[in-house]
């Protein structure tokens, strides 16, 4: 089942909401884990530092904090493992939520050398939260 949770994220005058699909159930890439929320401020907070740079979110997900950094001017690669291809839909539909036309999705798989890999533009920052879970 489908839920749409909504981030505000606010400083002094200025304040931001965005719109995250997520499962209600804990999966993979598909629920909104507890360091996203957190990494997604911090990139909120930073900003003003962030204008034209390019961020690559690895093991995206929602993609929470690469939404925050395309909010906020930089040009983000969002990236998910190939076999997860749920996760890389959502990433899609998040973008879509947001209305960001401009950031990209990319299925790539650690440790697999892949031509989608290989086209990667040099990046400024690497952004990746919650990476790593297994729920046995």
């Amino acid at each position: 089942m489908k839920a749409w949770k909504k981030f505000l994220f606010t400083d002094n005058d200025e304040s931001l909401e965005v719109t995250i699909e997520e499962t209600i159930q804990e999966d993979y890439g598909l629920y909104v884990w507890p360091s996203a929320p957190v990494l997604a401020q911090y990139v909120w907070y930073n900003r003003k530092k962030l204008s034209n740079l390019s961020i690559l979110e690895i093991g995206a997900g929602t993609a929470l904090p690469g939404i925050i950094a395309a909010k906020c001017g930089a040009k983000v690669t969002l990236s998910d493992s190939h076999r997860l291809t749920d996760a890389l839909q959502t990433c899609h539909a998040n973008l879509r939520l947001n209305n960001i036309n401009d950031a990209v999705v990319l299925g790539i798989t650690w440790g697999h050398i892949s031509p989608l890999l290989l086209t990667l533009p040099k990046v400024d920052i690497i952004l990746g939260s919650d990476c790593f879970y297994d729920s046995k």
